[in-house]
């Protein structure tokens, strides 16, 4: 895969994923400046940027960006601060829609969440049934 896209090739991704996907999709120059960089040294321009707002748009754009021989590099919770999500490619940004808690098992002790979630909230919203996701990274939140 190659993440050299020319203007008119662009077009047609823009087009391609407009169709396709809920969410919302960027691909202008503001929204690629503000998705080039993390708290890191590195700045990477991304291709455009899409922010699903469920599963089937994630399945959409990465559907999409195959076709169109383009990779994609996914944003969780946002709180990388070492160029993990900086890079030549769509940036999957899940942190305004996908940020749910979507299972707690407190009998087998685990707990499904969609990518976007971060610490803090997840062990906020944890309190009260045993679960705790232990690590302290120091990007807990945002």
């Amino acid at each position: 895969m190659t993440s050299q896209v020319s203007e008119s090739d662009t077009r047609s991704l823009v087009d391609d994923l407009s169709k396709q996907v809920s969410g919302e999709v960027r691909f202008d120059k503001m929204s690629r400046v503000l998705y080039s960089t993390d708290a890191s040294m590195y700045q990477i321009e991304p291709i455009g940027v899409v922010i699903p707002r469920d599963a089937e748009d994630v399945i959409a754009v990465v559907e999409t960006a195959n076709r169109h021989n383009v990779t994609v590099l996914p944003r969780g919770g946002g709180t990388s601060l070492a160029g993990q999500t900086v890079g030549q490619s769509i940036v999957i940004d899940f942190s305004k829609y996908m940020r749910n808690i979507i299972e707690v098992n407190e009998e087998e002790q685990w707990v499904r969440t969609e990518p976007g979630i971060v610490l803090d909230v997840l062990n906020h919203e944890l309190r009260g049934t045993g679960l705790l996701f232990s690590p302290d990274p120091s990007t807990s939140n945002r």
